[in-house]
């Protein structure tokens, strides 16, 4: 009788059923049996027997204690910065100015076990980001060598400033960032180079030599820094000079010599 009262009472008042009453208020906000008792104006034992009925488990008050002293959103908060690969206990602790030992208790409280685990699984997690930024860096750096010795062989010498960014500057004073795509999109019968320039942390640039890479040459369009997206390029090496604008930068090493360099600095 007391269910069915409860049912009706619950569908006018909140428009749920009683069953999703009781999940939002316990699981979403965290609410105690006598909270809810107080809502639905019956003992609290009433409310535990409904709340076992249904198989939902009582509210976390851990959580709720730490959200009183962290403020609104402080699990939320620290679920974020623990489960960053990159972050440890201490850099919890000192998000929250606690020791980095709470930390550890704060992390078991939370998600029911030790630390141990999450540790081993960061510590895999950084190993393999470690080799993978690794084999970034060998690509760009060989990328770099290469552009570098077919500059070199055209009579353009230059000084590598930069080996992770590839960057480089050449003896005329020039400054270069080399950019670089071995993975085509193919539309039709033609070859689409994209390459992503939207994270170059320096605009301060003369050139992009940018290098499509395919399995029978290797492609260059030196293309001034005016020319150049602040996002992506869209290269097409076979296209002619009615089909895009990039054409007249394929291969144009000339570009580089001496006598430009006015020109060059004119377009900033």
């Amino acid at each position: 009788m007391l269910r069915t009262k409860l049912d009706s009472f619950v569908r006018v008042q909140f428009g749920m059923e009683l069953q999703d009453f009781f999940k939002q208020k316990v699981e979403k906000e965290a609410l105690y049996d006598y909270e809810i008792a107080e809502i639905l104006h019956v003992s609290a034992s009433t409310v535990r027997k409904l709340r076992k009925h249904f198989g939902i488990k009582k509210a976390d008050a851990f959580s709720r204690r730490f959200e009183n002293t962290y403020g609104k959103g402080a699990v939320s908060l620290f679920k974020k910065t623990i489960e960053n690969p990159d972050s440890t206990l201490s850099d919890v602790g000192e998000a929250f100015n606690f020791t980095r030992e709470y930390a550890r208790q704060v992390y078991k409280k939370i998600y029911g076990c030790a630390y141990t685990e999450a540790h081993v699984r960061k510590l895999q997690e950084r190993k393999i980001k470690k080799i993978e930024e690794k084999k970034k860096n060998s690509k760009q750096i060989k990328n770099l060598m290469k552009v570098t010795e077919k500059m070199k062989s055209m009579g353009l010498d230059s000084d590598i400033t930069n080996r992770k960014r590839s960057f480089m500057t050449l003896n005329n004073g020039f400054k270069l960032a080399v950019r670089a795509t071995a993975t085509p999109v193919v539309i039709g019968k033609k070859q689409y180079f994209r390459i992503n320039n939207a994270k170059c942390p320096n605009r301060d640039l003369d050139f992009f030599i940018c290098l499509c890479k395919n399995q029978k040459e290797d492609i260059h369009f030196i293309i001034p820094s005016s020319e150049m997206p602040q996002s992506v390029v869209t290269l097409l090496p076979k296209a002619a000079p009615d089909q895009s604008k990039y054409s007249q930068f394929k291969e144009a090493w000339n570009l580089l010599l001496q006598e430009n360099i006015e020109d060059a600095r004119q377009t900033h």
